[in-house]
C-alpha cells in the first residue's frame, strides 16, 4: 500500500493523480516502441525484399546448372546505401554459396517455394534484418528451354540504422504529445481540484464566523454530496454539545443553589450565636452550624465524586483488574460502624472467592460507597442492609438491598437526576447520590436497574449495577 506522507487533500488527489498516470506513460512508451518497430520495420522490408528480386531476376540456369551473372557496377549499385551496410548471399539447391557472404545465419525455417521470410540475426558483430527468398529454378529454365531442379535461396541483409533511425522518430511524435497532454491534464485537474475545493473553504470561513454560543447546526442542503455526511456528523455532535452545555447549566445552577442555601443557614446560625448571651442558646446555634458545616461538606464531597464520574474526567482514569470481592467488603466494613449508629443491620452476601473485572477502584468505591449511604440514610432504625454480589446468566450483578419503605414506581427513574430528592424524606441530603452511581456505572459500561427488594408487598428498595460478561476477567 502506498502511503502519502502530506497533509494537504489538493496535494494527494494531484499525488495519486501523477501516480495512475505514470502507469500509462509507460504502457504508451512500450506500445510505441513496438508500433514504431513495426513500422519501420514493415516499410524497409519491403525494399529490402525488392532487393532480393531484383538479385533474383539476374539468376540464369545454363546446361542444368543455376549461375548468377552479375557485373560488378551491379554489384557496387546493390550494395550501396549512404546509412545502412547491405549484405547478400545467394545459394544453389543444395546450399552451396554462389555469390556473396559465406557465414550469414539462415533462418531457423526456410521458406517455402515462391515465398520469403524476415528474420533477426548477427553478422560481424552487426545486428541485420534479413529476407530470405525462395527462388524456383524450374520457372526460369523453362523460360529459356532448358531443365532444372531445385530452388536456389537468396539471402539480402542490412543493419539496421535507418530502422532504428525511424523508430526513434516515430516514438517521438507519438509520445511527445502524450507527455504534453498529461501535463496538461494535471494542470486542468490541479485547478479543476482547487476549484472543487472552494466548497471546504467555504466550510471553514462559515464555522470560523459562528459565535461560541450559537449552537444552531450547520445548513447541509448547498453542500456538495460529499460533504453532507461530514456536515450531519458535525451537526449532531453540536446537538450533542448543546445539550451537554444545556445539563451543565442546569447542574451548575442547581449545585449554586444548592450550595447557597447551606452557606445562607450557616450566616443566620453564625450571627443568632453572636446575638445570643445564653451560654445553651450559644452551643444550640454551634450544634446547628456543625450539622450544617457536615451537610455543606458533603455536599461538596458529592460534586466533587460527581465531577470525577464524568466522561470527560474519567478519560484519564486507568481501569486495571479489580477483585470486586475483598472491594466490597472492604468498603462495606468501613460503613459499619455508621450503620450501627443508627441500628441497621449491615451485611454482605456473597459466595465467591474472587471475581475480577475491567475497572476503576477508586470509581468502583465511590460507587458503592454511595449506594450504601443511601441505604443507611434513607432506611429507620431496625432496617437491614444487604450488599450481595453474584453471577447471573453470565452478568456480574451487584447490588445493595434494604428492608425499607421503598421508593414508588413512578419516582424510580426520578431519583437519578441529578439533585432530585423523593418528597416527604426527613434525612438531609442533596440528591446526588444516586446520580453519581449512575455516571460510574455507564463508565463501566454496567447498567443500573431499581426495583423493589419484595416486589409482592412493594417494600424495600434494591439497586443493582449490572456489568457486561465482557468485562469479566480470568483468574
Amino acid at each position: 500500500m502506498i502511503h502519502i506522507k502530506t497533509n494537504s487533500i489538493r496535494q494527494k488527489l494531484l499525488n495519486w493523480l501523477l501516480i495512475l498516470l505514470l502507469p500509462l506513460l509507460f504502457l504508451a512508451t512500450i506500445s510505441a516502441y513496438y508500433l514504431a518497430n513495426h513500422f519501420a520495420n514493415l516499410a524497409y522490408d519491403r525494399a529490402l525484399f525488392r532487393i532480393a528480386l531484383a538479385l533474383a531476376d539476374e539468376v540464369e540456369v545454363s546446361a542444368g546448372k543455376m549461375v548468377v551473372d552479375l557485373p560488378d557496377s551491379a554489384l557496387n549499385l546493390l550494395e550501396y546505401d549512404k546509412d545502412d551496410y547491405i549484405y547478400y548471399q545467394v545459394l544453389d539447391p543444395n546450399h552451396q554459396v554462389l555469390l556473396g557472404e559465406y557465414s550469414f545465419t539462415l533462418p531457423k525455417v526456410m521458406p517455402t517455394t515462391g515465398k520469403h521470410v524476415y528474420y533477426d540475426a548477427k553478422f560481424n558483430n552487426k545486428l541485420l534484418r534479413i529476407v530470405a527468398f525462395n527462388l524456383p529454378l524450374s520457372g526460369i529454365a523453362a523460360n529459356k528451354g532448358a531443365r532444372a531442379t531445385g530452388n536456389a535461396t537468396i539471402l539480402i541483409g542490412e543493419t539496421t540504422i535507418k530502422r532504428d533511425k525511424m523508430a526513434h522518430d516515430i516514438i517521438a511524435i507519438m509520445l511527445i504529445p502524450q507527455i504534453v497532454l498529461i501535463l496538461l491534464v494535471i494542470l486542468l485537474v490541479n485547478l479543476g481540484i482547487k476549484r472543487g475545493l472552494v466548497s471546504l473553504e467555504n466550510l471553514k470561513n462559515l464555522i470560523a464566523r459562528r459565535l461560541p454560543s450559537d449552537v444552531h447546526p450547520l445548513e447541509a442542503h448547498d453542500a456538495p454530496e460529499e460533504l453532507q455526511p461530514l456536515l450531519n456528523t458535525m451537526n449532531e455532535l453540536i446537538i450533542k454539545e448543546k445539550s451537554a452545555v444545556s445539563e451543565r447549566r442546569h447542574f451548575l445552577a442547581n449545585a449554586a443553589h444548592q450550595l447557597k442555601t447551606p452557606l445562607a443557614g450557616l450566616k443566620i446560625q453564625a450571627e443568632a450565636a453572636l446575638r445570643e448571651h445564653d451560654l445553651a442558646s450559644v452551643q444550640h446555634a454551634l450544634k446547628q452550624i456543625s450539622a450544617g458545616s457536615d451537610n455543606l461538606g458533603r455536599l461538596a464531597n458529592q460534586l466533587l465524586s460527581l465531577a470525577r464520574a464524568e466522561p470527560e474526567a474519567n478519560q484519564a482514569q486507568l481501569f486495571e483488574a479489580i477483585d470486586l470481592v475483598p472491594l466490597i467488603n472492604e468498603v462495606t466494613s468501613d460503613w459499619v460502624p455508621k450503620a450501627l449508629e443508627k441500628n441497621i443491620d449491615l451485611g454482605v452476601s456473597c459466595q465467591l472467592q474472587h471475581l475480577k473485572i475491567s475497572g476503576n477502584a477508586v470509581l468502583l468505591q465511590e460507587l458503592l460507597n454511595n449506594l450504601i449511604d443511601n441505604a443507611i440514610r434513607y432506611n429507620p432504625a431496625g432496617a437491614k442492609v444487604t450488599v450481595c454480589l453474584v453471577v447471573s446468566n453470565h452478568e456480574v450483578v451487584l447490588s445493595v438491598q434494604d428492608t425499607g419503605l421503598g421508593i414508588a414506581t413512578k419516582e424510580q427513574q426520578k431519583v437519578f437526576e441529578r439533585f432530585y430528592r423523593v418528597l416527604g424524606t426527613a434525612e438531609s441530603g442533596c440528591g446526588l447520590g444516586l446520580a453519581i452511581v449512575r455516571e460510574i456505572a455507564h463508565q463501566h459500561h454496567a447498567r443500573v436497574e431499581l426495583g423493589y427488594t419484595n416486589a409482592r408487598q412493594s417494600i424495600g428498595t434494591t439497586v443493582k449495577i449490572i456489568f457486561r460478561e465482557s468485562d469479566i476477567l480470568a483468574d
